[in-house]
């Protein structure tokens, strides 16, 4: 099962909005930190601005405490902060499930 996958590397939120209005974007994997702001609120505003885009945010924080940060922004996963090759794997095992639940929910709707 061959996967294509893209990235681009930005250093600021207003980067990478300019990056989301110009360019299609499944997947942002968040820093802890941008050049002009904290990563969770760059997340914030890309929920409020580009909601179906999956999110996955860098973070040192206990798992309890990163729910609590990210509760109801739709933060698929947290990563740690120097993430290797078992985290990518992970990442995209998640992701995975995710477009597989999206089409199964898709193809449900084009039957009823």
């Amino acid at each position: 099962d061959e996967k294509h996958i893209g990235m681009t590397f930005v250093e600021s939120a207003k980067q990478a909005m300019h990056t989301l209005e110009t360019t299609r974007v499944d997947v942002a994997i968040v820093s802890i930190e941008l050049a002009d702001m904290s990563g969770l609120q760059f997340v914030k505003q890309l929920v409020a601005q580009h909601p179906f885009v999956n999110c996955a945010l860098v973070s040192p924080l206990y798992s309890h405490e990163f729910h609590e940060q990210t509760e109801g922004l739709g933060v698929f996963m947290q990563l740690p902060v120097n993430p290797g090759r078992e985290a990518a794997l992970e990442m995209i095992e998640h992701l995975d499930r995710i477009y597989q639940i999206s089409n199964e929910f898709q193809q449900d709707g084009q039957t009823s």
